[in-house]
């Protein structure tokens, strides 16, 4: 069989592409997988990194969000330091973990999560993501003929989506304070009706600053909003 990326023309925005590889991949044995957005040189567990996950159920989502516990994952800055694919098992007993490492070892076990394959995926001007696929079982050194075209489609994405934001950038759009707020948020993973009790401002409020976060920031959707507000650094830790 083969297995090629087919980009999408229709809309050419990030979150688009991101479909269509979630697409391809579920439809080739993937059962949940994962994207990380980070600004070039920064770690790929930073509070300035996004992530952004299809397959997942949302209570694990939540919880692997949470900064304390994100930046607790020993697996991706481990494998994009050594360059390579490799299985969360590998990545793991391939280090020396500290406690919090541990720590979160355990959960991600508690969790039910038993092995995946992880996948540092390299741009231009080192803008580089990590990514991962869960197959929900353990992986096994015979999987490497079905992982590996797979992990050639998530470049082939993944240097589609530089080029999207290549085309994309811009020379420090005027943020007003309020929407740099909601584009934090966004970036955090949080609804409008969630911003709208976060900021105390109506719903309504937050719908017509995102729709001038979209324009100012030429975009058309909030993956989109938020790789570029990285790329740009727009977006302020608070």
């Amino acid at each position: 069989m083969v297995f090629r990326y087919n980009p999408v023309r229709e809309g050419y925005s990030v979150a688009s592409q991101l479909n269509e590889l979630s697409h391809q991949l579920m439809a080739n044995g993937v059962k949940a997988l994962s994207y990380h957005v980070t600004p070039p040189f920064y770690s790929q567990v930073s509070k300035r990194t996004s992530v952004y996950h299809f397959g997942y159920p949302q209570e694990i989502v939540a919880t692997y969000l949470d900064p304390e516990i994100l930046e607790s994952d020993p697996i991706p800055d481990h494998v994009m330091a050594v360059g390579h694919v490799m299985t969360w098992q590998q990545s793991v007993a391939d280090q020396k973990l500290t406690e919090r490492h541990r720590a979160f070892v355990r959960k991600a076990t508690d969790l039910g999560f038993i092995d995946g394959v992880a996948v540092p995926l390299f741009g231009p001007n080192s803008r580089n993501s990590y990514f991962s696929m869960n197959f929900d079982r353990p992986m096994a050194p015979d999987d490497e003929e079905i992982v590996a075209p797979l992990v050639a489609i998530a470049q082939s994405c993944h240097r589609r989506i530089c080029a999207i934001i290549n085309q994309s950038s811009i020379d420090e759009p005027p943020l007003s304070e309020r929407e740099s707020q909601v584009l934090y948020w966004i970036s955090r993973g949080k609804s409008n009706s969630d911003m709208a009790i976060i900021l105390d401002i109506s719903q309504a409020t937050v719908d017509s600053y995102i729709r001038r976060l979209f324009r100012k920031l030429q975009v058309n959707d909030r993956i989109s909003a938020v790789i570029v507000g990285l790329s740009n650094s727009l977006i302020k830790l608070m």
